[in-house]
């Protein structure tokens, strides 16, 4: 069907968002003439020019005259309130445009629907495609906050053929995943908006979180603490990048000044507080990386929306178990990459 093939483009553009989108839509859209692609343009940083926008500034002047009866695609539906950029409902009146596709309603407040009633009035016509799925997929994180009222949180992990996050011996060096598996990490780091880390984790693997395998942004760090075991001389506090954001059982402020105290117990009470200051520094999906405990505490809490886990070919004998998750998981998918298995689940009752 043409509409499906556009929107398929329009997902493909809006996907091309990364982190820098924050806790925006990531959208994509595309403006059609004749069966012809004349523009296109996506959603690149927040508080920049949105995906319309984008898309009408890369039409040509040859083409420009074909504005009006080109047919305007969008992976969401178009805003039509004012916020750091104008809306886009007044810019598709001002071109002109007669015909509008887009896939699933936008939820945030104020939208809504409201697009689409203000452009009918206008005498455009409106077609919805809301069970479009490549769209809803690059939009997971808008849903998550506005229905669950916080980040959407996927869990990331690599375990041994035997079901081990790490051997018994913590000074023996290891990889579990090979190469490919490293480097498709690194791109996802780039897609997230954080990348959350225990403090036990900061000690043993002093790690730096950043994009280094890929050409993306880096995420922002965030650790969780509650046994105050970080000591601010790990590469995390260097003080390069964005600020690392610190929850600790009590205030640190000798480490870190973007520190939140959550007390000693890793309860969902605590994450809750964790995911509403992330929530409040707009940081729309975040992915945690371990260790053990952090992980567990986010699978006993319910507080996750997809699973990736990676398994390895190599079996340890004995070390730290990894995470078991709940029985009504679903296995959305599974691929090879070399001799590494990974598989996506997804959470269908996730919590608050």
């Amino acid at each position: 069907m043409p509409d499906h093939q556009f929107l398929q483009r329009c997902a493909d553009l809006a996907a091309l968002g990364d982190g820098r989108v924050k806790d925006n839509p990531r959208v994509g859209a595309v403006l059609v003439h004749d069966g012809r692609i004349i523009g296109e343009g996506y959603h690149q940083r927040a508080g920049q020019a949105h995906a319309e926008v984008n898309c009408l500034a890369s039409v040509s002047e040859a083409n420009r005259k074909l504005i009006p009866e080109a047919t305007l695609f969008i992976s969401l539906e178009p805003c039509c309130i004012t916020g750091r950029t104008g809306a886009c409902t007044d810019l598709i009146r001002r071109e002109g445009i007669k015909t509008v596709v887009f896939a699933q309603q936008d939820p945030t407040p104020g939208v809504a629907g409201n697009s689409v009633e203000i452009l009918r009035k206008a005498g455009i016509t409106v077609r919805e495609y809301p069970d479009f799925a490549p769209t809803l997929a690059v939009n997971a994180h808008r849903y998550v906050l506005t229905t669950k009222n916080r980040p959407r949180i996927v869990l990331k992990y690599a375990q041994s053929a035997d079901g081990f996050l790490r051997p018994e011996d913590r000074k023996l060096p290891y990889w579990i995943t090979n190469p490919i598996s490293r480097r498709l990490v690194h791109r996802w780091r780039a897609n997230t908006m954080a990348v959350v880390v225990g403090g036990r984790t900061v000690i043993d693997d002093n790690p730096s979180l950043t994009t280094r395998l890929f050409p993306g942004p880096s995420p922002r760090p965030v650790v969780i603490d509650p046994r105050n075991r970080v000591t601010g001389r790990e590469q995390l506090f260097s003080g390069t990048g964005e600020p690392t954001l610190l929850f600790s059982g009590v205030a640190r402020p000798e480490i870190n000044a973007d520190n939140t105290v959550i007390g000693a117990e890793l309860d969902k009470a605590a994450l809750t507080q964790v995911l509403g200051k992330l929530k409040e520094q707009r940081l729309g999906e975040v992915t945690v990386e371990g260790g053990a405990s952090l992980l567990n505490a986010f699978i006993s809490a319910g507080l996750w929306d997809e699973a990736r886990v990676f398994t390895g070919p190599a079996r340890f004998g004995d070390g730290v178990r990894s995470p078991v998750l709940p029985a009504a998981a679903v296995l959305v998918d599974e691929e090879m990459l070399q001799n590494d298995r990974l598989s996506r689940y997804e959470n269908p009752n996730p919590a608050h």
